[in-house]
């Protein structure tokens, strides 16, 4: 039998291959996109109930597997898809982010580090090496912690250092569920990874706070670096 939705699809598929999402209304795109992950059933209501329960795109793309689960006609199979694409717009994003040569001011690093935070649930922890040109060397993800706090040893940091040969470094961390605002204990940290560092002969040039929505503040200049 023909599926009861079938015209419907075609139209919306159709129609997005002629205009992409412009014109399309966020539950629209949800639609859309929930077409692979929910064969037989009417997903727009299910779009609806999205949007109603977690108020808009980013927050269902947002919210937590368990309560995705909990919305009518969001099984496993659409709920993995949901919470896979924001992190697939991650690795899309530094793809076509890539570092420039040289990276010497702090709004050239929040531009290379915010696409690395899109779609962490916890805080994650960069670091990343420049040489004395300030040209960039490496990055690498240097740990995960819970919702509120990542840690971070110096001596994760110096066998870094030691593996791309740089003494030179750049740190960054997300605050998943909060503004950009170093926390007590960020300040304190960092000051303290700065005078650990030092001592071996590495410079921390600066450490990058990126809130949820995206917002970024450098350490250095807020004064909390020397």
């Amino acid at each position: 039998m023909t599926h009861p939705h079938a015209g419907h699809r075609s139209r919306m598929k159709n129609r997005f291959l002629k205009t992409g999402l412009d014109g399309f209304e966020p539950h629209e795109a949800l639609e859309l996109l929930l077409f692979y992950a929910i064969p037989k059933r009417d997903t727009n209501k299910i779009a609806h109930d999205l949007i109603n329960r977690f108020g808009s795109i980013a927050g269902v793309f947002n919210a937590p597997y368990e309560l995705l689960i909990q919305v009518n006609g969001i099984g496993e199979h659409a709920a993995i898809l949901l919470k896979e694409l924001p992190q697939l717009f991650r690795i899309y994003s530094e793809d076509m982010s890539k570092p420039a040569d040289v990276i010497d001011t702090p709004g050239k690093w929040i531009q290379f580090f915010k696409s690395k935070f899109v779609g962490r649930m916890v805080e994650t922890l960069f670091v990343a090496g420049i040489d004395d040109f300030a040209s960039f060397v490496a990055c690498e993800l240097i740990n995960h912690g819970g919702r509120h706090a990542v840690d971070v040893s110096c001596e994760s940091l110096l066998k870094f250092t030691m593996r791309w040969n740089v003494d030179r470094i750049v740190l960054a961390h997300n605050h998943p569920n909060g503004v950009a605002t170093p926390s007590i204990q960020d300040k304190i940290k960092t000051q303290e990874l700065e005078i650990a560092l030092k001592a071996l002969n590495i410079t921390l040039v600066d450490h990058f706070v990126i809130g949820k929505n995206g917002e970024a503040i450098s350490m250095r200049e807020y004064n909390i670096l020397r």
